[in-house]
């Protein structure tokens, strides 16, 4: 496998510095993204691609290797508060993943390992859970303890992260009498992983108090709907319910 990646390498590194490139920096979220790319339109990524934090001591958040508008050989993520931590590491193959990915929690503890080529978990420490669930089961729902709950490959934790992120940037808050941004959530969202992975069946306790923050949510789990794993119980795949608790509260 070692042999095949290095290969694999080997030769996106000839592909990449056969074309002519120029490099462009810009913006990315949570650091300056600095990438290479085609003169000839000067749009399409090609070459080394790294993210460096805002922050001191600057170190690289995302680092790989595009060719021709693709991702592709060896990935590494890193959390952004630090930019020391990895976050989740792969290799890419015409822009999808494949082989084996490690994700990591902030502190440094593997989560999960899962494998593109297989469609499998090789570890998910997320099934290390005696939490019961609420699952259909020819159509009735039941409350059972499972095997595996759904989850996210990359991890439920992040996934919730990358949700309140999502809500504090673009949700519409309101604006106190000294001109500060209050946020006040205290809420449940919940919905179902189906047997074949995709998200079912939403629903938000505060929808009729802010149908607009309703609307940010539901537009995230759209785009976010993709690398569900169902839940698994006696070694079969069933329906099962995911509840994540929002509660948020800033002042800025």
């Amino acid at each position: 496998m070692r042999n095949k990646i290095l290969i694999l390498l080997l030769l996106t590194a000839t592909v990449v510095f056969a074309q002519k490139t120029k490099k462009v920096k810009e913006n990315a979220g949570f650091g300056k993204a600095k990438f290479y790319v085609l003169k000839s339109d000067g749009v399409t990524k090609h070459g080394e691609y790294k993210t460096t934090s805002y922050t001191p001591p600057f170190r690289n958040v995302i680092t790989g290797t595009y060719s021709n508008g693709k991702r592709e050989g060896f990935w590494t993520e890193k959390y952004d508060q630090s930019g020391s931590q990895i976050r989740m590491q792969g290799n890419y193959q015409s822009d999808k993943k494949i082989g084996k990915w490690e994700y990591y929690d902030s502190r440094g503890n593997l989560i999960q390992e899962f494998d593109f080529d297989t469609n499998e978990f090789v570890s998910n420490s997320e099934c290390e859970t005696d939490k019961d669930f609420e699952v259909e089961l020819n159509g009735v729902l039941e409350i059972k303890k499972l095997n595996c709950p759904p989850t996210r490959i990359g991890g439920l934790k992040i996934f919730t992260k990358d949700l309140y992120r999502e809500i504090t940037k673009k949700s519409p808050f309101e604006i106190n009498s000294s001109g500060r941004t209050s946020i006040n959530i205290d809420e449940v969202l919940s919905f179902f992983i189906s047997k074949e992975g995709n998200i079912e069946n939403i629903e938000y306790s505060g929808k009729e108090e802010n149908e607009e923050l309703a609307k940010v949510i539901n537009n995230f789990l759209k785009e976010n709907n993709e690398n569900w794993v169902s839940g698994i119980l006696n070694n079969e795949k069933i329906k099962a319910k995911i509840s994540i608790p929002i509660r948020i509260r800033m002042i800025y």
